[in-house]
């Protein structure tokens, strides 16, 4: 089996014979589920914290001056908002949230909860992205503004690897393959959280989950 070679090829790199190779494969698989559990934690903490961000200063972005629009920017986006939300030739946003409810129509609250980690990582500029994207103007005007420190291209990076380890710990992927990526989430997920609010970054900073799970690691 291809997931139980990976455990067993790093134990016969420490194990003498093949009972402790067994024994520490065992212990690495073991290990991987606690780290994945770890890093879904960590980072299920910054997506929750990520997508209400976006959603706040889109709503108060969406309903300002010169917009004047409405807060519910899901159903009812300004320009260039217009442009994600319900870009041409292909599904709304708000399709794309997983809410279904046989009782009454999804809220603009179930449409937050719903949209996935990587939808709203998406919704940020990329590094090389020019001025007039529509997502570097989102950002420049409505995210910015509220942003402690990290510039726009550090906190798109930083919120990619957060998200693609939460998709790597959720799936079960070996971690064991991803030590120095490991240490960048908890890294990472501090200075996101201090970004968007200092306190909960000083609160992230004392809750080290991801380093005491290191420090269990069975291979060393």
């Amino acid at each position: 089996m291809p997931r139980r070679s990976t455990y067993l090829n790093l134990a016969k790199q420490h194990g003498d014979t093949g009972t402790d190779i067994d024994i520490l494969a065992a212990h690495l698989y073991v290990w991987n589920g606690f780290m994945a559990s770890v890093v879904d934690r960590t980072t299920g903490e910054v997506e929750v914290l990520l997508r209400n961000f976006i959603d706040s200063r889109f709503r108060e972005w969406n309903s300002s001056p010169p917009r004047n629009g409405s807060p519910d920017w899901f159903e009812h986006p300004e320009a260039p908002l217009t442009q994600l939300v319900l870009p041409e030739g292909r599904s709304r946003l708000a399709d794309l949230a997983h809410c279904e409810s046989p009782f009454s129509p999804p809220s603009h609250d179930d449409y937050v909860a719903g949209l996935t980690f990587g939808i709203w990582v998406h919704l940020l500029p990329k590094p090389h992205a020019g001025n007039k994207n529509p997502r570097v103007i989102l950002w420049n005007e409505a995210l910015e503004p509220h942003v402690h420190k990290l510039n726009r291209v550090e906190f798109q990076q930083y919120a990619m690897l957060v998200k693609d380890m939460r998709n790597r710990a959720t799936h079960r992927r070996p971690l064991i393959k991803d030590i120095p990526k490991l240490e960048k989430t908890h890294q990472f997920s501090i200075e996101l959280v201090k970004a968007i609010n200092p306190k909960m970054g000083v609160w992230m900073r004392s809750e080290r989950w991801i380093p005491e799970a290191l420090k269990q690691f069975p291979a060393k």
